[in-house]
């Protein structure tokens, strides 16, 4: 693909069927919220939570973006950016929705299966990432090898697991409020757990969605030194060194102060001395939104912050799984 660069993008999911209208039949990749004329990106005045999006107009004209959950709920798209998109960027609200204003030019190539013999690992790994928006450069030949793959050949019959997976979800977005599921959830959890329990709590789910991988609590005294509450450690192909994530979680509600960032970036440095390299630094805020802290400004550009409205759609990912589990053992 030349000098295409490679980039993984996430959608609402709420409304997947808009959003593949809009991408399939009318080229346009939309991002997940923009219900407000501040967060036009071309606007001079934009709010500070607008900036969250800012790196996206990095992408170019013939990029490569892999987005989960599309054209259908078990399938990653393919998408080419059609423009440079800090020049072919909109901002159009949509009337059904009141959101969702954010518009690339993107054109859909074709949709692919995780769990496929053309598919490689390291792909099916970084789209757990929970990021919305993430470069995967290093991850080209992977990709190349999905592109130059016969799309009936990326679609190949599953494994059953994934088969009944995908039809659990589909019989779940079909019948009931995943809105409403949400909240529910969020709310009785919120009401359950409190300061350090969230952290507790966070490890078990976390630990459901990624069961390979080595998920601590590294809260208490040594917390001043490192800022990590959660650690997240992946394999890698060195002995020498161990690659991580850590978290930070906050139970704060409305605005936040912007010494989280100086105790996050504490993390990095701390555990280089464990031999963990971070490579992803995340502040959870279990009641705090985006709305009320347009002015958390994240200077740093490579720390994630997840607030309550994506705090919903990971406790989601997390009860699904759990449904997944309890229908395998009494089956």
């Amino acid at each position: 693909m030349g000098n295409s660069n490679y980039w993984c993008y996430r959608i609402d999911t709420n409304e997947r069927e808009f959003f593949k209208n809009e991408l399939v039949n009318h080229n346009r990749l939309r991002q997940g919220w923009g219900w407000d004329e501040k967060q036009d990106l071309r606007n001079l005045k934009m709010d500070e939570g607008a900036k969250r999006n800012m790196s996206m107009l990095k992408v170019k004209k013939g990029d490569i973006l892999l987005v989960p959950r599309l054209p259908e709920w078990n399938q990653v798209a393919i998408v080419k950016a059609t423009e440079d998109w800090d020049e072919g960027y909109r901002f159009e609200r949509t009337e059904e929705f009141g959101g969702y204003g954010h518009i690339f030019p993107a054109k859909f190539i074709k949709g692919f299966v995780r769990k496929n013999e053309n598919v490689d690992a390291n792909i099916r790994s970084t789209l757990k990432n929970p990021s919305r928006f993430w470069n995967i450069n290093h991850y080209q030949q992977e990709v190349e090898k999905i592109l130059k793959s016969k799309e009936e050949e990326l679609n190949k019959s599953i494994g059953y697991d994934e088969r009944l997976s995908n039809s659990i979800n589909d019989i779940i977005n079909n019948h009931f409020d995943k809105n409403e599921f949400e909240n529910d959830i969020y709310d009785k959890l919120n009401q359950q757990f409190a300061r350090e329990e969230w952290e507790y709590a966070l490890v078990e789910g976390l630990q459901e969605l990624f069961p390979f991988y080595e998920i601590t609590r590294e809260g208490g005294k040594k917390e001043k030194e490192h800022g990590t509450d959660i650690l997240i450690k992946l394999p890698s192909l060195t002995k020498e060194v161990q690659l991580g994530i850590a978290i930070q979680v906050k139970d704060y509600k409305g605005k936040v102060k912007s010494n989280v960032i100086q105790q996050i970036n504490k993390s990095e440095k701390y555990w280089s001395n464990e031999n963990i390299r971070i490579i992803q630094k995340i502040v959870l805020f279990t009641e705090s939104n985006i709305k009320e802290n347009d002015s958390l400004n994240n200077d740093d550009a490579d720390i994630d912050f997840i607030f309550a409205e994506d705090l919903k759609e990971l406790l989601y990912k997390i009860s699904i799984n759990f449904i997944h589990d309890e229908l395998s053992l009494n089956d």
